[in-house]
């Protein structure tokens, strides 16, 4: 009976290698992608609150270190910005642009693998349901008679091909629109922390004193409220 239960679940060595070839990929590449998206957004945020520190100080050298020092690679974006401000006519905002669209693709430079696999699977499960009929076949030729017992190994190791390959590919998509969505998620995030960069960085280019980098409303009422102890002088 143990010898009849595993025969049932048979599969051809050429199908079962592609499913194993691309099963072995998909989590390969999953948590790749996972590491990727790990506390990313976190480190761009504390990246972008140091850099707008420094950058309220004036301190553009402390803001560039911060930068290099950082393993955020949105530190490449804040890196190209700064390397404008000492080139009069270049545009700050289109050199961040492009190193953030950069970092864009570098985001989903994984995702076509996974949604390969995904759009793949599905195949090579039918290449190995073709591979069990034709064993069906050929047994049938053999014993020169038919029946269920006859066929029987090559109908399970169709069936087992194609419920292999359908696994497979509900997996890979699965990832795949989570990856996706991360991604887009991801991008908002980062652009956000990019744009509150880029205007702190114009403040002080323009010579108006940049706001604090990430204040609330009432930070910000706070700053124009008269400093204690100096009184304006009254008019007479």
């Amino acid at each position: 009976m143990p010898t009849e239960i595993t025969h049932a679940f048979e599969i051809g060595p050429l199908a079962l290698g592609l499913m194993l070839v691309g099963s072995i990929l998909l989590f390969g590449l999953a948590f790749e992608q996972l590491y990727t998206y790990w506390n990313l957004v976190e480190t761009a945020r504390d990246l972008g609150s140091e850099v707008g520190k420094a950058i309220y100080r004036g301190d553009l050298q402390a803001a560039r270190t911060a930068c290099e020092r950082s393993e955020s690679p949105v530190a490449d974006v804040f890196i190209a910005a700064l390397n404008k401000m000492n080139h009069p006519g270049e545009s700050v905002q289109r050199a961040a642009e492009r190193e953030r669209m950069r970092f864009g693709l570098w985001m989903k430079r994984r995702l076509w693998a996974i949604g390969t696999v995904g759009a793949i699977a599905p195949f090579v499960g039918l290449f190995g349901t073709v591979l069990g009929i034709i064993r069906s076949f050929k047994d049938i030729a053999q014993a020169g008679a038919g029946g269920f017992s006859v066929v029987a190994g090559g109908v399970s190791e169709a069936l087992v091909a194609t419920a292999g390959g359908i696994a497979v590919a509900v997996v890979a998509v699965v990832f795949y629109n989570y990856f996706q969505s991360r991604a887009n998620q991801t991008t908002i995030e980062v652009k956000l922390v990019v744009d509150e960069f880029l205007e702190q960085l114009n403040s002080r280019s323009s010579g108006t004193p940049p706001r604090a980098p990430f204040a609330s409303a009432t930070t910000a009422e706070s700053r124009d409220t008269p400093v204690s102890g100096v009184v304006a002088p009254s008019e007479s």
